[in-house]
């Protein structure tokens, strides 16, 4: 199967299980193969997936930005059990994002077990597609975890 048809085929999975992060993604990603713009060195790569990470914590941070949030509200939420628990979640969360960034550089086939995973997880279990970085990371957790068995 050729690479376009493989992302093509991504992009009605993507449509079929109501994934629009996968749909518009593998469509901006048709449109670049198209118009003969799609990086083709692993560096360049690399860069965009560095460039997502970016743009994820961007949108992360935002609401501090915007004054949704202000330093009252984060102690008074993060010294409670619960906003303790979360607080650690994130930490946890975090690291494994890393971990998962890391798996994507290392085998970018990956990509694809996880986006079909997730397409078939919204669309037959009535999940919600947590995003790449998420089950990456959860993927190295298993992997390593896995390995050290």
């Amino acid at each position: 199967m050729k690479p376009s048809s493989l992302i093509f085929l991504i992009l009605v999975l993507g449509y079929l299980g109501k994934n629009h992060l996968v749909l518009v993604s593998s469509g901006v990603l048709l449109l670049f193969k198209f118009l003969g713009i799609l990086p083709q060195s692993a560096s360049a790569q690399n860069t965009l997936l560095d460039l997502g990470v970016i743009l994820l914590v961007v949108g992360v941070l935002l609401p501090l930005c915007t004054g949704e949030f202000n330093t009252k509200d984060v102690y008074r939420n993060i010294f409670t059990l619960e906003g303790a628990i979360i607080f650690l979640v994130g930490i946890a969360s975090a690291v494994m994002a890393r971990d998962g960034v890391q798996l994507l550089k290392e085998n970018p086939s990956t990509m694809i077990c996880l986006l079909m995973g997730s397409i078939v997880g919204t669309a037959f279990f009535k999940g919600l597609p947590t995003g790449p970085l998420v089950a990456a990371g959860l993927a190295a957790f298993f992997l390593n975890l896995a390995k050290r068995l």
